[in-house]
């Protein structure tokens, strides 16, 4: 009978209701995952986002408040993209909980809307199943039944109320979390904004801030050959007048009056100390940003340094950040300053002729540096090269 049949559908509705929540439960698992992964992705680039705000706020540089602000901006934008994906995530899980409530309340109210015409049935007309054979019977039980069954109808109803109470706030949170989606998506376009902005005045400043730099630093560089020709002269100086008197009483060979001047003067006396390549000239401006005072040279197979031209040995050993150095009297006012020697096989006092070897440049950077002066004022050695 119709009647005992959807009694039995009601029996069987809690089954139904277990299963769909199982499903449930394994549908949302990889959702809520991405849900919490996005949630603290989100909450990592906020951190990283107040990090970097204090940082910039103690800045005291204005190149360093900007490099902090693009940092913070960057760090804000991350954020907000961690933010939409959070609740694209939230969104999709809060549909998938709307399809699955939806499909369960259609579970549970079939067989009470089953049984509910039943019962409306077989009551609405008594007085005919009364007249009929061997309905009196049924009748009487459906009376019996619907006594019992009330309670489970008033049950089911408040069951079907709740899910339909869920439906709403479903609604309301996917609402909230379309909210939040449109939120982070203002932000991500307010921080774009401003980054974009950041930048473009960066580049007004930094084109105005190259140009004071530019001016800057040629004052710098002039100032810097200026205290290093006074800091050169002062050396030369002082070890001149230390060697002047040792220089004096020794019986060496002496220059003929007049000799290295009119040589120096003729531009043949004076050769380059090594073989190589030549790095940089004289007055160029090296990777330091001081102009030399004279000519570099790297050697390549040939490792050994010779005199530039006949004189003296006023100075042979190491000195400061010049590796060893050998300084060369030539005489009326002219010496030469051999730099970056590996080793020294004159001594000074030592008389040597153009040519002679005065040590070799180290093995492992064979690299020379040569000055000549006139009265401590450094000269052009290319134009007296022989």
């Amino acid at each position: 009978m119709r009647f005992w049949s959807v009694l039995l559908l009601l029996a069987l509705t809690p089954f139904a209701i277990a299963s769909s929540l199982l499903a449930q439960s394994a549908g949302s698992s990889a959702q809520q995952d991405a849900l919490r992964a996005a949630q603290e992705k989100a909450l990592r680039a906020e951190r990283r986002s107040e990090l970097l705000r204090q940082e910039a706020s103690n800045a005291a540089s204005t190149a360093d408040r900007l490099v902090a602000q693009r940092a913070v901006l960057s760090a804000e934008i991350d954020a907000a993209e961690a933010q939409i994906a959070a609740a694209t995530a939230r969104i999709a899980i809060i549909s998938r909980q709307q399809e699955l409530q939806r499909a369960q309340l259609g579970v549970e109210s079939e067989p009470v809307l089953r049984l509910n015409a039943a019962l409306q049935h077989m009551t609405g007309r008594p007085t005919v199943l009364m007249m009929q054979p061997g309905q009196r019977e049924d009748y009487v039980h459906v009376r019996a039944v619907m006594a019992t069954v009330q309670p489970q109808i008033i049950r089911r109803t408040s069951a079907l109320r709740q899910h339909i109470a869920v439906q709403s706030e479903l609604r309301a949170q996917e609402l909230r979390a379309l909210k939040s989606l449109g939120d982070a998506r203002s932000q991500l376009k307010s921080r774009q904004t401003a980054l974009a902005r950041l930048q473009s005045a960066a580049g007004g400043k930094a084109g105005a801030l190259s140009a004071d730099a530019a001016i800057a630093f040629e004052q710098a560089i002039a100032q810097g050959e200026r205290a290093r020709d006074i800091v050169g002269r002062m050396d030369i100086q002082r070890l001149s007048a230390e060697k002047a008197s040792e220089l004096a009483a020794l019986d060496g060979p002496m220059l003929r009056p007049g000799r290295a001047t009119k040589a120096a003067a003729a531009g043949t006396a004076y050769i380059l100390p090594a073989r190589g390549k030549l790095l940089s000239g004289f007055n160029e401006l090296n990777a330091t940003g001081y102009r030399e005072r004279g000519v570099r040279i790297a050697l390549a197979n040939d490792l050994r340094v010779v005199a530039p031209a006949a004189g003296t040995v006023s100075f042979a050993g190491r000195y400061r950040s010049y590796g060893r150095i050998v300084i060369i009297e030539h005489g009326n006012g002219w010496n030469s300053l051999i730099t970056h020697l590996g080793s020294t096989q004159v001594k000074k006092g030592q008389a040597v002729k153009q040519g002679a070897v005065l040590g070799s440049a180290t093995s492992d950077a064979p690299e020379i540096g040569v000055e000549l002066r006139k009265n401590g004022r450094v000269m052009d050695i290319a134009t007296i090269l022989g």
